[in-house]
């Protein structure tokens, strides 16, 4: 008996073990081949014309007609006529072949280091290396020169940037906010404090300060590891079923956390979905907030007195379509705009979601939208935690109608998806770019602002990226149309240029002659 029992308990310890090593071995099996740095670099001192472009002004919305960018040592030398194009000499030409030339797109808001989903099976644990790599990767692919990491653990984040400045990896200019600074235990309210050891190799993805002293050492903590924003949460409930309660900032650690940012030259910004994390980042003199208030509409003065105080919004309008359900007693499901993001969204998630993840994580996204269109998954036990979706049919409802009130009031609006989050990825800033215009009063124009001169200047580098002018360094993305006249063509670029090197193309033999 004894010997059957230890038979049987090896057969069962061996089909565990072989449960678990199959999807891993599936996911390294399909694992998708890593793309080159960059495709073609100029010489140090090589002048380039890139003739034949089509100009797209986002200043002004106007096209100009068959012009000549001239780059040399990584920046625009000038905007040229034809004419004056075909007079210029000793440069190197590339032929943009009637493509639409507009800036490096920046996406404002996203999370680089994580893989765009909640399910954590061993496959997708085992294709999440991958896709973190992908993340940057794609970024440039889809036209996105520039990111604004808004939480990550820094020191991990920083051996992605050093790779990307050191040739090896594929990946757009990384701007970040470091550690969440936040109340022990508060937003997002399910990644507990790493063990030290851990710490010192990754960074922290929060610090849980309790005074104003824990607050100010924080945000040196986030400068050391060379952070450009400081980024804290207002939420007092969690995005998961339940809404559990989570501590925030007291004032007088919040006010010093400001203080101390301010008096470094730093931005700071919040994360918040409540109508009173919108009035307390206004009272505390924060510099601007991420995503929308999206549990009450916010009244007319309130929106005056945060565009009078010169802040900036990055509505993430993504996280709304991308995460709502359906679920039963949602007073908001039957709005037209919840209906028309359930119906397009299984369509974008099985034409456009294959070409930025894995295979792993596209499975884990197919069963996202399964179970997020039964309203009794929600009702169920679950072992990990589940998003609420009544959250997320409200944002497509309230927090739209917040942003149509900024928008009408002039406020500074940027452009970023929350990539890294369930169902979103940092590269398809296109994406969120068109349901800002297909949800919104947003025209096309201001969309195509807020993805580059208004987050220039939400990074705070308004005058080195932003628009193709002279002087700003070349970060240039060539469509095969106009997306003044359809968005959709900001997706898939012909072609990318980074500060003067070209990273990606389509049609290398076309572009570069050879």
């Amino acid at each position: 008996m004894n010997v059957l029992a230890r038979m049987l308990a090896k057969a069962s310890a061996l089909g565990a073990l072989l449960a678990v090593a199959e999807p891993v071995l599936a996911a390294r099996r399909f694992r998708s081949e890593k793309r080159e740095s960059q495709v073609w670099e100029p010489g140090a001192d090589e002048l380039v014309l890139l003739k034949n472009a089509e100009v797209v002004d986002v200043l002004t919305g106007t096209v100009l007609h068959k012009r000549g960018i001239a780059i040399k040592a990584g920046r625009i030398e000038g905007i040229l006529t034809e004419k004056k194009a075909a007079a210029l000499e000793g440069a190197k030409v590339l032929d943009a072949a009637g493509s639409h030339v507009i800036p490096g797109l920046i996406n404002a808001h996203c999370h680089m280091l994580l893989a765009g989903t909640l399910v954590f099976t061993p496959e997708v644990f085992a294709a999440m290396g991958r896709q973190i790599e992908r993340n940057f990767e794609e970024c440039v692919i889809h036209g996105v020169t520039t990111v604004r990491d808004v939480g990550a653990m820094p020191l991990l984040l920083r051996r992605y940037i050093d790779r990307i400045e050191g040739g090896d990896l594929l990946g757009p200019r990384v701007y970040h906010a470091g550690a969440f600074i936040n109340a022990p235990g508060g937003y997002p309210g399910m990644i507990p404090a790493l063990p030290p050891l851990i710490a010192d190799k990754i960074g922290d993805f929060e610090f849980g300060v309790k005074t104003p002293a824990e607050a100010r050492e924080a945000v040196e903590r986030n400068v050391a590891a060379g952070a450009s924003l400081i980024k804290t949460a207002f939420d007092e409930h969690t995005l998961f079923v339940g809404q559990k309660p989570l501590p925030i900032l007291d004032d007088a650690s919040l006010r010093a956390l400001v203080e101390a940012a301010h008096e470094r030259g730093m931005k700071v910004a919040a994360h918040h979905r409540f109508r009173a994390g919108f009035l307390r980042g206004i009272a505390f003199g924060l510099d601007g907030m991420e995503h929308l208030p999206m549990d009450e509409v916010l009244e007319d003065a309130e929106v005056d007195d945060f565009v009078a105080g010169d802040r900036y919004i990055v509505p993430t309008a993504h996280v709304g379509w991308a995460l709502c359900g359906v679920s039963d007693g949602d007073p908001y499901l039957d709005h037209p705009q919840v209906q028309q993001a359930l119906a397009s969204r299984l369509d974008v998630v099985k034409t456009l979601y294959p070409s930025v993840c894995e295979t792993a994580i596209y499975k884990a996204l197919l069963g996202f939208e399964r179970n997020y269109r039964d309203p009794s998954f929600t009702q169920k036990r679950h072992l990990l935690f589940t998003l609420e979706p009544k959250i997320f049919t409200e944002a497509m409802v309230k927090g739209v109608e917040n942003l149509n009130k900024l928008y009408h009031a002039g406020a500074l609006i940027g452009c970023g998806n929350d990539g890294g989050t369930p169902q979103a990825f940092p590269g398809i800033l296109g994406l969120e770019m068109i349901i800002l215009e297909s949800y919104t009063d947003m025209k096309p124009l201001d969309v195509l602002q807020a993805a580059t001169i208004n987050n220039a200047r939400i990074v705070g580098m308004e005058d080195e990226l932003g628009t193709v002018s002279k002087g700003k360094l070349a970060d240039l993305v060539l469509l095969p149309g106009n997306p003044l006249e359809n968005m959709e063509h900001v997706l898939w670029p012909d072609a990318v240029f980074k500060q003067g090197k070209l990273v990606y193309t389509n049609h290398r033999r076309e572009l570069l002659g050879a």
